[in-house]
């Protein structure tokens, strides 16, 4: 079974699978979806709308998915470049389709030790 994201209000209702899910970036009152296939998506929701909904519906699922200072909600699964001194964030689904960002250097610096820690975490585990 997938999991989910269904995003509905009055006009519009949109279905999607977590994983299809690259990211998520705040414009204004609203946010823009990015899906692996290069589509996007406007939803009339604020980001930390977003942010419940994903909670709710994907339940632990839902811990795939970060949020990056106050704009940005990724996708980890498909997190590939971190470059600090450029302050870029670049995620790519594994059909290659990219999409760039530039969050705050504060945020990409605690992503980055986030990101370093658990890899660190998963190799002294095995």
């Amino acid at each position: 079974m997938t999991n989910e994201i269904i995003i509905s209000n009055a006009t519009d209702l949109i279905r999607v699978s977590a994983s299809d899910v690259l990211a998520i970036k705040a414009a204004g009152n609203y946010c823009l979806l990015y899906l692996s296939d290069g589509n996007e998506h406007l939803v009339t929701y604020q980001l930390g709308q977003v942010e419940q909904m994903l909670s709710q519906q994907l339940g632990s699922a839902a811990a795939t998915f970060i949020r990056i200072g106050r704009g940005l909600i990724i996708n980890q699964e498909y997190l590939f470049v971190i470059n600090l001194p450029r302050q870029q964030l670049i995620v790519r689904s594994f059909d290659k389709v990219q999409q760039e960002f530039s969050p705050p250097k504060e945020a990409l610096r605690e992503l980055k030790q986030y990101i370093e820690k658990r890899i660190k975490n998963e190799q002294t585990n095995e």
